[in-house]
Protein backbone atom coordinates (compact mmCIF):
# COMPACT_ATOMS: atom_id res chain seq x y z
CA UNK A 1 0.00 0.00 0.00
CA UNK A 2 1.24 3.37 -1.02
CA UNK A 3 1.53 5.95 2.04
CA UNK A 4 1.22 9.65 0.74
CA UNK A 5 5.13 10.93 2.42
CA UNK A 6 2.94 14.09 3.94
CA UNK A 7 2.20 11.33 6.41
CA UNK A 8 5.49 10.57 7.22
CA UNK A 9 6.33 12.74 10.08
CA UNK A 10 2.98 11.20 11.95
CA UNK A 11 3.72 7.95 11.17
CA UNK A 12 7.73 7.19 12.07
CA UNK A 13 7.46 9.01 15.16
CA UNK A 14 5.03 6.83 16.37
CA UNK A 15 6.59 3.41 15.18
CA UNK A 16 9.87 4.96 16.90
CA UNK A 17 8.09 5.25 19.93
CA UNK A 18 6.78 1.89 20.10
CA UNK A 19 9.61 0.28 19.61
CA UNK A 20 11.27 2.12 22.47
CA UNK A 21 8.56 1.50 24.78
CA UNK A 22 8.86 -1.85 24.04
CA UNK A 23 12.32 -2.43 24.87
CA UNK A 24 12.26 -0.79 27.95
CA UNK A 25 9.03 -3.02 29.17
CA UNK A 26 6.71 -0.16 28.56
CA UNK A 27 3.97 -2.77 27.08
CA UNK A 28 0.56 -0.76 27.40
CA UNK A 29 2.38 2.46 25.97
CA UNK A 30 4.16 -0.12 22.65
CA UNK A 31 1.02 -1.51 21.89
CA UNK A 32 -1.09 1.80 22.29
CA UNK A 33 1.60 3.53 20.16
CA UNK A 34 1.81 1.02 17.46
CA UNK A 35 -1.78 0.73 16.58
CA UNK A 36 -1.29 5.30 16.64
CA UNK A 37 0.86 4.40 14.00
CA UNK A 38 -1.16 1.70 12.08
CA UNK A 39 -3.89 4.50 12.30
CA UNK A 40 -1.54 7.05 10.88
CA UNK A 41 -0.92 4.38 8.05
CA UNK A 42 -4.33 3.63 7.16
CA UNK A 43 -5.47 7.45 7.17
CA UNK A 44 -2.18 8.81 5.06
CA UNK A 45 -3.44 5.86 2.29
CA UNK A 46 -2.58 6.67 -1.34
CA UNK A 47 -4.55 4.38 -3.58
CA UNK A 48 -4.48 4.45 -7.51
CA UNK A 49 -7.14 6.16 -8.87
CA UNK A 50 -7.90 5.91 -12.71
CA UNK A 51 -10.48 7.97 -14.00
CA UNK A 52 -13.23 6.94 -16.93
CA UNK A 53 -13.07 7.56 -20.57
CA UNK A 54 -14.31 11.09 -21.82
CA UNK A 55 -12.80 14.48 -21.00
CA UNK A 56 -16.42 16.05 -20.49
CA UNK A 57 -17.51 13.54 -17.51
CA UNK A 58 -15.97 15.55 -14.35
CA UNK A 59 -14.63 13.32 -11.51
CA UNK A 60 -14.92 13.65 -7.79
CA UNK A 61 -12.71 15.24 -6.28
CA UNK A 62 -12.67 13.85 -3.03
CA UNK A 63 -13.79 10.50 -0.82
CA UNK A 64 -16.58 10.39 1.19
CA UNK A 65 -20.39 10.99 1.06
CA UNK A 66 -22.33 13.63 -0.91
CA UNK A 67 -24.19 16.77 1.38
CA UNK A 68 -25.64 18.73 -0.55
CA UNK A 69 -26.15 19.76 -3.98
CA UNK A 70 -27.18 22.74 -3.46
CA UNK A 71 -27.94 25.87 -6.31
CA UNK A 72 -26.11 29.00 -5.95
CA UNK A 73 -27.49 31.96 -7.66
CA UNK A 74 -23.69 34.09 -8.35
CA UNK A 75 -20.25 32.79 -7.40
CA UNK A 76 -17.35 35.72 -8.26
CA UNK A 77 -15.24 33.10 -10.22
CA UNK A 78 -18.15 31.52 -12.71
CA UNK A 79 -20.48 33.69 -15.31
CA UNK A 80 -23.60 32.92 -14.69
CA UNK A 81 -26.00 30.52 -11.61
CA UNK A 82 -23.96 27.14 -10.61
CA UNK A 83 -24.41 24.32 -8.38
CA UNK A 84 -22.24 23.35 -5.63
CA UNK A 85 -21.71 19.64 -4.59
CA UNK A 86 -20.52 19.25 -1.16
CA UNK A 87 -18.89 16.22 0.05
CA UNK A 88 -17.97 15.65 3.21
CA UNK A 89 -14.79 13.59 4.36
CA UNK A 90 -14.91 11.25 7.54
CA UNK A 91 -11.57 10.03 9.75
CA UNK A 92 -11.81 6.88 7.58
CA UNK A 93 -11.80 8.59 4.34
CA UNK A 94 -8.54 8.92 1.62
CA UNK A 95 -8.20 12.28 2.33
CA UNK A 96 -6.22 13.28 -0.63
CA UNK A 97 -7.82 15.80 -3.36
CA UNK A 98 -8.11 15.25 -6.68
CA UNK A 99 -8.85 18.00 -9.98
CA UNK A 100 -12.32 17.08 -11.48
CA UNK A 101 -11.13 18.00 -15.02
CA UNK A 102 -8.06 18.79 -16.44
CA UNK A 103 -7.67 22.78 -16.07
CA UNK A 104 -5.30 25.38 -15.37
CA UNK A 105 -4.89 26.87 -12.16
CA UNK A 106 -6.33 29.98 -12.99
CA UNK A 107 -5.97 31.39 -9.06
CA UNK A 108 -5.80 30.04 -5.53
CA UNK A 109 -6.72 31.46 -2.01
CA UNK A 110 -6.01 30.24 1.17
CA UNK A 111 -7.95 31.78 4.09
CA UNK A 112 -7.30 31.36 7.58
CA UNK A 113 -10.46 30.55 10.03
CA UNK A 114 -12.75 28.42 12.24
CA UNK A 115 -12.39 24.49 12.82
CA UNK A 116 -16.37 24.64 13.21
CA UNK A 117 -17.34 20.31 12.47
CA UNK A 118 -16.94 19.73 8.84
CA UNK A 119 -20.44 18.32 8.39
CA UNK A 120 -22.22 21.90 9.28
CA UNK A 121 -23.59 23.86 6.86
CA UNK A 122 -21.84 27.31 7.78
CA UNK A 123 -18.21 25.78 8.07
CA UNK A 124 -17.80 26.24 4.06
CA UNK A 125 -18.17 29.79 5.11
CA UNK A 126 -16.07 30.50 8.30
CA UNK A 127 -13.62 27.40 8.26
CA UNK A 128 -10.31 27.87 7.57
CA UNK A 129 -9.91 27.04 3.82
CA UNK A 130 -7.63 26.40 0.24
CA UNK A 131 -9.74 27.47 -3.08
CA UNK A 132 -9.00 26.68 -6.39
CA UNK A 133 -9.85 28.47 -9.77
CA UNK A 134 -9.81 25.65 -12.38
CA UNK A 135 -10.24 27.37 -15.79
CA UNK A 136 -9.39 26.27 -19.57
CA UNK A 137 -11.10 23.01 -19.19
CA UNK A 138 -14.52 21.72 -20.48
CA UNK A 139 -15.98 23.88 -18.29
CA UNK A 140 -14.85 26.26 -15.10
CA UNK A 141 -14.81 25.18 -11.80
CA UNK A 142 -14.20 26.42 -8.31
CA UNK A 143 -12.61 23.33 -5.95
CA UNK A 144 -12.98 24.36 -2.19
CA UNK A 145 -11.30 22.73 0.62
CA UNK A 146 -12.17 22.75 4.21
CA UNK A 147 -10.77 21.87 7.60
CA UNK A 148 -13.04 20.74 10.16
CA UNK A 149 -12.51 19.95 14.12
CA UNK A 150 -10.03 17.07 13.79
CA UNK A 151 -8.54 18.28 10.47
CA UNK A 152 -6.21 21.54 11.38
CA UNK A 153 -4.00 21.50 8.03
CA UNK A 154 -4.66 21.65 4.21
CA UNK A 155 -1.51 20.97 2.30
CA UNK A 156 -2.00 22.42 -1.43
CA UNK A 157 0.15 20.55 -3.79
CA UNK A 158 -0.20 23.51 -7.48
CA UNK A 159 -0.32 26.98 -7.37
CA UNK A 160 -1.70 29.80 -9.88
CA UNK A 161 -0.55 28.54 -13.62
CA UNK A 162 -0.24 25.00 -12.95
CA UNK A 163 -2.07 22.54 -15.61
CA UNK A 164 -3.60 19.85 -14.19
CA UNK A 165 -4.62 16.48 -15.49
CA UNK A 166 -8.34 15.03 -14.76
CA UNK A 167 -7.29 13.01 -11.69
CA UNK A 168 -4.38 14.20 -10.82
CA UNK A 169 -3.51 14.79 -6.78
CA UNK A 170 -4.11 18.38 -5.89
CA UNK A 171 -3.98 18.87 -2.48
CA UNK A 172 -4.33 16.93 1.08
CA UNK A 173 -6.50 17.77 4.03
CA UNK A 174 -5.32 16.43 7.50
CA UNK A 175 -7.86 14.42 9.58
CA UNK A 176 -11.64 15.10 8.88
CA UNK A 177 -13.12 17.70 6.07
CA UNK A 178 -15.02 18.77 3.37
CA UNK A 179 -15.07 19.70 -0.15
CA UNK A 180 -16.80 22.01 -1.86
CA UNK A 181 -17.30 22.03 -5.91
CA UNK A 182 -18.92 24.59 -7.70
CA UNK A 183 -19.45 24.44 -11.30
CA UNK A 184 -21.56 25.79 -13.97
CA UNK A 185 -25.76 25.38 -13.80
CA UNK A 186 -25.66 23.38 -17.35
CA UNK A 187 -23.49 20.95 -16.01
CA UNK A 188 -25.63 17.30 -15.58
CA UNK A 189 -25.02 16.45 -11.93
CA UNK A 190 -24.56 12.53 -11.35
CA UNK A 191 -24.78 12.34 -7.72
CA UNK A 192 -27.58 12.47 -5.32
CA UNK A 193 -27.68 13.35 -1.18
CA UNK A 194 -25.96 10.71 0.56
CA UNK A 195 -24.18 8.69 -2.66
CA UNK A 196 -20.71 7.81 -1.86
CA UNK A 197 -18.27 8.76 -4.19
CA UNK A 198 -14.60 8.22 -4.73
CA UNK A 199 -11.94 10.83 -5.93
CA UNK A 200 -10.44 10.53 -9.36
CA UNK A 201 -13.16 8.30 -10.40
CA UNK A 202 -16.74 8.68 -9.37
CA UNK A 203 -18.23 10.73 -12.15
CA UNK A 204 -19.67 13.74 -10.46
CA UNK A 205 -21.40 15.54 -13.55
CA UNK A 206 -20.58 15.89 -17.44
CA UNK A 207 -20.12 18.86 -19.10
CA UNK A 208 -23.39 19.63 -21.61
CA UNK A 209 -21.69 20.14 -25.02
Amino acid sequence: MRIAKEGLRFILPAAGLAVLAGFVGWDFAAVFLFLLACAFTFFFRDPDRTPPEGERLLVSPADGEVLGVDAVDTHPDLAGPATRVTIFLSLFDVHLVRSPLAATVARTDDRAGRFLPAYKPEAGEHNESSTLVLKGGPADLVLKMIVGVAARRIKRFVRAGDAVARGQKVGLMFFGSRVELTLPRGTAIKVALHDKVKAGETVIGEVRP
